[in-house]
């Protein structure tokens, strides 16, 4: 038996993560938060000498490699990221071959998609466990669920050993939507790597966000106006390459283009976003719904206030003095970042909340004991 037998081995699938494990691949298609969070966690317990950890992605034909390595962590490219109805059932099929080759004893997936079933029915038939970890509303309101593919998620949640929230509203609407209690889930925060941060130089206003109708980039463009001695920052990749898609994120892009007091920036690679969200005075959210915004975090380990339309997980922004939020009402938006950025006092201590606030519960260094327990 050599060691790696004798480590848990654990697989984590991540089809749109690859240019987060792999610096020079310039894709502009990722995962998002999901996919962050997945790569910051693999990297954490890559590093403990009991587990094995492996990555499941597709590589946009980056490489032709199939097998590539990252330190300790083992990378699976299985898929394009194609569009044709062949290349998903496809893709299906390539990850239940790469699940049983790998032989994993805990598949982690985060957020809702067909995968998910297909990492259910691994698990199922071979006895392991499947540990799902809640991404957004919609991977817990049934909206993930619909039309044929949605099948595969629906059986992926209702299949999975454990969940694991980022909070308890998430499990109550799990519950709510399902109707029936569930016991087998855990409530771990979203982490992230937390270094001290000096409170440097603030420049601008910062929106950073895939071009997704939900978002509601448009408002940031409205908020600008309404601030025209300000300079606005949008970060802006495309969700996919979906024709309706592209056609949307151009239509944003043309709409910032517009403004003078805007500066749009198509894509920021990963490891190099931080420097944005250090210049930030303050970080704006326009989405309709969220699950926990990875950007929040982002923002709060570099002492930049957020000031949300429609999205306060917990009530973190009220109750915690993290910034504001607007119930919905973009005229509270505008009349907050006005105080904020007059109120010289409390944006003092609104920035140094945030640094606080993250590091007590956003830091890896702890959130990664939990897993551990769990795994």
């Amino acid at each position: 038996m050599n060691e790696d037998d004798r480590k848990l081995n654990i697989c984590f699938v991540s089809m749109l993560g690859y240019p987060l494990y792999n610096r020079n691949c310039v894709s502009q298609i990722f995962g998002g938060g999901a996919a962050v969070q997945l790569y910051i966690l693999s990297k954490e317990l890559a590093e403990n000498e009991n587990f094995q950890v492996n990555i499941i992605t597709g590589n946009d034909h980056f490489t032709k490699n199939k097998i590539e390595l990252l330190g300790k962590i083992k990378i699976f490219n299985i898929r394009p990221h194609k569009r044709k109805i062949s290349y998903y059932f496809l893709s299906l099929l390539n990850l239940l071959i790469t699940l049983i080759r790998i032989k994993p004893d805990v598949v982690i997936q985060r957020g809702g998609n067909k995968f998910s079933g297909i990492c259910a029915f691994y698990c199922k038939y071979y006895k392991k466990k499947f540990l799902f970890s809640i991404a957004n509303l919609t991977d817990v309101n049934g909206k993930h669920e619909e039309g044929f593919l949605g099948k595969f998620f629906k059986y992926g949640i209702e299949n999975a050993t454990h969940i694991v929230a980022q909070n308890k509203n998430q499990i109550n609407e799990l519950e709510k939507y399902k109707k029936r209690k569930f016991n087998n889930f855990t409530l771990i925060k979203s982490s992230y790597e937390i270094e001290d941060h000096l409170l440097t130089n603030k420049k601008h206003i910062l929106w950073v966000a895939r071009a997704i109708n939900w978002k509601r980039p448009e408002l940031f463009f409205k908020l600008a106006k309404n601030f025209s001695n300000e300079s606005f920052v949008m970060i802006c990749n495309k969700t996919d390459n979906k024709i309706e898609n592209i056609k949307y994120w151009k239509t944003i892009k043309n709409k910032a283009l517009k403004i003078s007091n805007v500066t749009f920036i198509d894509f920021v690679p990963f490891y190099e976003i931080n420097q944005y969200f250090k210049k930030a005075k303050i970080f704006i959210n326009t989405s309709i719904y969220e699950g926990f915004p990875n950007t929040f975090v982002q923002a709060f380990v570099n002492k930049t206030p957020v000031i949300s339309l429609n999205v306060n997980p917990d009530n973190i922004l009220t109750y915690h003095k993290l910034g504001s939020y607007c119930n919905n009402d973009f005229n509270a938006m505008v009349r907050n970042l006005k105080n904020l950025l007059n109120n010289k006092d409390m944006y003092s201590q609104y920035s140094q909340n945030c640094y606080n606030y993250v590091f007590n519960n956003y830091n890896i260094k702890k959130n990664v004991k939990l897993w551990i327990q769990l795994l």
